[in-house]
């Protein structure tokens, strides 16, 4: 029986993509080249008239039991573009000479004669149908001469007695004899087509033989172009029946976690069971309204960036479709200050809702009030309709059921470099905001459980009242004191339109009254102009390293490393989500010093591993005199 070539050596060159950041190549290649070869039973070993019967039926079973098309597909844009990523990385962190520790070191892999280094190369999955799918991941490898590339293979299959030959009867397919059987290689549209270790058997041989994969170098061309590397997930390649089994078991099992547990209180199990079956729903509308699922990332050398994308597309006309193409809103209420730079984290939403998720908020919200409503209100004004946290809750509904939420949330860096946290929310307008939000906070103060300390009316922000609501402690610990300047209050107020808040100190008070100074003051023009994505998070690492002072940085080993990588101009992480022609795509954008710090890291750990080595050589050297005297 013939088996799938598979390479050995993987762990070795594993270890030394830890030394060489380089090498990451060589783990990659050496996974889509290889394996141990697994004993089977020879097919020769079969009387002649027994392989006639047999072969026919079992190909044809073989590939209609096979999906006819992979699940998920790894795809690397080529062995070039992932060198000169690596090249780029090392630089960045001035140690260029560990790219040229690992470029030399390709020699060992007969410099990978006979591959293609500028055309895409991955894996391809595909599923064994049965009562429990099995899979069946192929290699994909582009060939410049197919002699070359089997001498390279040659140097990586382990033992001394293995032959690679041309098949008896078809060009395109090559034949590996040694001591554990038969393998096989399948050429195609100069691509050479594998199994991995372990997958072989009569109905995965009979595809590789037989199934047209199609030139991996057009039919994933948008992949290469797009990204250095991506992992894409085809929806439409599992059956409708596998699907409903999946959803079916996965149903039953989340359920089965719903049930009340001990000691949880009813309303916390209220709020669990809502929030597992949201995710449950979730999970069985995206796998019956999408259709790919991407993960591909890149690095921008001119911009000097590494971009992560997830992109997610839908099935043309279906209602996800619909709904994120309609994600993009008006601009938001807060659009002049959420585009602030150098904020150590800053998040905003300003988005139309589908109607389904509509209904999920609206539930979410009926919850609370509802909860509220218990704990705050006497039987009879939970009876009316006009009570405080009817008249609270209403607005935010009704904001919702228009379709449209409008949120931010910013870690403010003040001028004393601690932080403070301010927000609001959007709402529909209410002359009666303020007035419930009032009696609320005082129903709140006259709980017999309350151990907070609250003043109504504390602070006043450009003509909006806030309420504190201050910890029992009045003693800040270490991190309080690190990050905030002191024990934090909440402050939370209302005017007709927005709900606001802040937390920490009183430069909590003094930032959210600069940020509201900001919006009232500027043009209709500037507020009407939308800024950030439809959904948008921010981060800068620099204003937190400011925290902490030049002597607390030098002696901690990580502060070090950071305060060295990071500058204000290249500290950004960027995270986005917004609609395509398609889908939806959410994007990790990452500077500079983040690719800075991922070479510095591989460089301390390559570092660390060659004082190992010259550790254990000096121990050997000196341990070699007493071994000699002892054989004497």
């Amino acid at each position: 029986m013939r088996t799938s070539c598979t390479l050995g050596p993987q762990v070795m060159f594993t270890k030394t993509l830890l030394r060489m950041g380089r090498q990451l190549v060589l783990l990659v290649l050496i996974c889509f080249c290889s394996s141990t070869l697994s004993a089977q039973e020879p097919e020769s070993a079969k009387p002649e008239a027994e392989k006639k019967d047999e072969q026919p039926e079992k190909k044809a079973a073989g590939v209609e039991s096979i999906l006819p098309k992979p699940l998920i597909v790894i795809n690397v844009a080529s062995v070039e573009r992932i060198l000169s990523d690596i090249d780029f990385i090392f630089e960045l962190a001035e140690r260029p000479e560990i790219a040229e520790i690992a470029s030399a070191s390709l020699a060992n892999v007969n410099d990978l004669e006979g591959i293609d280094k500028n055309k895409n190369l991955g894996v391809e999955l595909y599923l064994k149908t049965g009562l429990i799918p099995q899979p069946v991941p192929t290699m994909y490898l582009p060939v410049t001469k197919v002699r070359t590339f089997l001498d390279t293979l040659e140097k990586l299959i382990p033992g001394d007695e293995e032959t690679i030959k041309k098949d008896t009867d078809r060009d395109d397919l090559y034949v590996i004899n040694g001591r554990r059987g038969e393998s096989i290689i399948r050429f195609q549209d100069d691509y050479a087509h594998m199994l991995f270790q372990g997958v072989e058997n009569e109905t995965s041989l009979d595809m590789i033989s037989s199934r047209d994969f199609g030139d991996p170098s057009q039919k994933l061309q948008n992949l290469t172009t797009a990204y250095d590397l991506s992992i894409k997930f085809d929806l439409n390649a599992i059956p409708e029946l596998m699907r409903t089994t999946f959803l079916g078991f996965f149903r039953t099992a989340i359920e089965t976690q719903l049930q009340q547990r001990d000691g949880e209180s009813k309303a916390a199990y209220e709020l669990r069971r809502m929030a597992g079956k949201q995710n449950l729903e979730s999970i069985e509308y995206f796998l019956s309204e999408g259709q790919e699922l991407v993960f591909g990332g890149r690095i921008e050398k001119e911009e000097k960036r590494g971009v992560v994308d997830m992109l997610i597309k839908a099935r043309p006309n279906s209602d996800l479709a619909r709904a994120v193409k309609n994600i993009p809103g008006k601009a938001s209420y807060f659009s002049v200050i959420t585009s602030r730079e150098n904020l150590p984290l800053a998040v905003s939403a300003s988005m139309n809702l589908a109607p389904r998720d509509r209904k999920i908020y609206q539930k979410y919200l009926n919850y609370f009030e509802k909860q509220l409503s218990e704990k705050l209100l006497t039987e009879e004004e939970r009876l009316q309709n006009t009570s405080s946290i009817q008249q609270f809750f209403s607005p935010v509904k009704t904001m919702v059921d228009k379709g449209h939420i409008d949120v931010f949330t910013q870690l403010v860096s003040t001028p004393t470099k601690k932080f403070a946290l301010i927000g609001g929310i959007k709402v529909a307008p209410s002359s009666n905001l303020p007035a419930s939000l009032l009696d609320i906070i005082n129903r709140i103060d006259q709980l017999p459980d309350n151990k907070a300390h609250i003043y109504t009316n504390a602070e006043t922000v450009q003509g909006i009242a806030l309420h504190q609501m201050q910890p029992e402690s009045k003693t800040a610990d270490d991190k309080q004191q690190r990050f905030l300047g002191g024990v934090p209050s909440l402050y939370i107020g209302a005017d007709n339109e927005v709900i606001w808040f802040a937390m920490g100190t009183e430069i909590a008070v003094a930032a959210l009254n600069e940020a509201i100074e900001t919006i009232n003051t500027a043009t209709p023009e500037a507020r009407k102009e939308q800024r950030t994505a439809p959904v948008q998070m921010e981060f800068h690492i620099r204003p937190w390293l400011n925290l902490f002072s030049e002597a607390e940085i030098q002696e901690s080993g990580v502060m070090k490393i950071l305060d060295g990588a990071f500058q204000k101009e290249n500290d950004l992480v960027l995270v986005t989500t917004q609609p395509t022609e398609t889908g939806v795509r959410t994007r990790l954008q990452f500077d500079e010093g983040y690719l800075k710090l991922l070479g510095i890291a591989i460089s301390k750990q390559f570092d660390r591993n060659q004082e190992r080595r010259a550790k254990r050589e000096m121990e050997r050297k000196l341990k070699m005199p007493e071994d000699e005297e002892q054989i004497k």
